[in-house]
């Protein structure tokens, strides 16, 4: 009994050191350390899961233009519009090199140019275009390619930013002088650089607008910039206007793509709206109806908007002034389903802001009244004195005059 009792405490010792030996490890415990009781401030947790970042805003994209379907209309949709002076247009420099552009002394258009522009609150931008600087001297008006290039891509900056364009022949007037004498070569010139502008933008839609040409006048006479609609020599010049108009649009007509149809301007002797009121001047006839604008230059009153010893003060009655001068030419033209672009207007910098802006919120006035719009001349040149038309710094496309601006995109936009 005693043996067995031994043989029971043994057995009992044997089970117990068993159960010590084979006792699980706490998970993740080292092996020979003590078991650790998690407090709960020390209980593990998972790492939250980054929140996604933001999706960044788009930046807003322009709103297309509207197309309209009758010259009228289209002209007066293209409200405010601005001109990219002394850079394409300038003549300067090396013969068919791209020098040019910035031989006036402002830089290269970028496609921020545009952005900006349209940000700014424009609708639309006209691009002069000097092409004598850039063509064959063999009689066939042959244009450089690079320089066609180089035109089309400041084209494309400006479509893609949602602008309605504005392209012409500049400063060109020796190639399309209005005489008679010299007649045959300026059609020759307008059928030949027009075929090769029409060709190359020819499936660019009617955002693109066509200008024949720019201020073709008696260039370097008593009467380039004005004379009596009694004056003989002056009168030959405007017919032979009509005649260079005609065979513009019959050549850009003739073209295939948007060119069939495609809003085309005009202007009468150096885009005077005077010469606009005589029987002497016509508009050429379209075989696409309701395509035709008329292309006018208004720096109006002259004194206040661009004479250098003119006044520089605006007065209340000013806008009657503005209000008559535009009324001719809506009764002669729009009424009779012509659109009218004022291609040209502005006031050079006397030292009198306050005046400009007032005269801005007057012109601007008249244009939506008469259903026109306007486009104002910048040649980047904003010190004071004449033709100092510049209200944005090229260079950085930063406002100098925020409140002409302002003035201008408020009163364009006025229902």
């Amino acid at each position: 009994m005693k043996n067995s009792k031994k043989m029971l405490i043994l057995l009992a010792m044997l089970a117990v050191l068993l159960m010590a030996c084979t006792k699980k490890k706490p998970e993740g415990q080292k092996p020979g350390s003590d078991p650790v009781t998690a407090t709960p401030s020390e209980t593990p947790t998972e790492e939250p899961s980054p929140s996604p970042s933001p999706t960044p805003s788009p930046t807003p994209i322009p709103t297309p233009p509207i197309i309209a379907d009758n010259a009228v209309d289209f002209a007066e949709n293209l409200k405010l519009g601005w001109n990219l002076g002394n850079t394409l247009d300038a003549t300067d420099g090396a013969k068919n090199t791209l020098a040019t552009e910035t031989s006036w002394g402002n830089p290269k258009a970028t496609a921020e140019t545009f952005t900006t522009l349209r940000s700014l609150g424009f609708n639309s931008v006209r691009i002069p275009i000097s092409w004598g600087r850039h063509m064959s001297d063999d009689g066939t008006y042959t244009i450089d390619e690079e320089w066609m290039n180089r035109v089309q891509e400041v084209v494309d900056y400006a479509i893609d930013a949602q602008l309605y364009v504005i392209i012409n022949s500049h400063h060109d007037v020796d190639f399309y002088y209005p005489t008679k004498e010299r007649l045959p070569e300026g059609l020759r010139y307008i059928e030949a650089v027009w075929t090769q502008i029409s060709e190359r933008f020819k499936d660019y839609d009617k955002r693109l607008i066509f200008e024949s040409m720019n201020e073709p006048r008696l260039k370097g006479t008593g009467k380039e910039w004005y004379f009596t609609l009694k004056d003989a020599e002056g009168l030959e010049a405007i017919e032979c206007i009509n005649v260079l108009n005609q065979r513009f649009i019959d050549t850009v007509r003739a073209g295939e793509g948007y060119n069939k149809d495609r809003f085309l301007m005009v202007p009468s002797y150096a885009a005077n709206p005077d010469f606009t009121k005589t029987d002497a001047f016509r508009m050429p006839e379209d075989p696409t109806p309701d395509r035709l604008m008329l292309s006018v230059h208004a720096y109006t009153p002259y004194e206040f908007a661009m004479q250098k010893d003119g006044t520089k003060n605006w007065s209340g009655n000013g806008k009657y002034t503005l209000d008559n001068y535009f009324s001719s030419i809506y009764n002669r033209f729009v009424k009779n389903g012509y659109g009218v672009v004022v291609g040209e207007m502005g006031a050079t910098n006397k030292n009198n802001l306050e005046a400009r802006v007032k005269w801005v919120g007057d012109y601007t006035t008249a244009m939506r009244k008469y259903h026109m719009s306007c486009f104002w001349w910048d040649n980047n040149r904003y010190g004071v004195g004449e033709e100092n038309f510049g209200i944005i710094r090229r260079l950085t496309m930063k406002p100098i005059f925020p409140e002409i601006i302002d003035a201008l995109v408020e009163g364009m936009n006025k229902q």
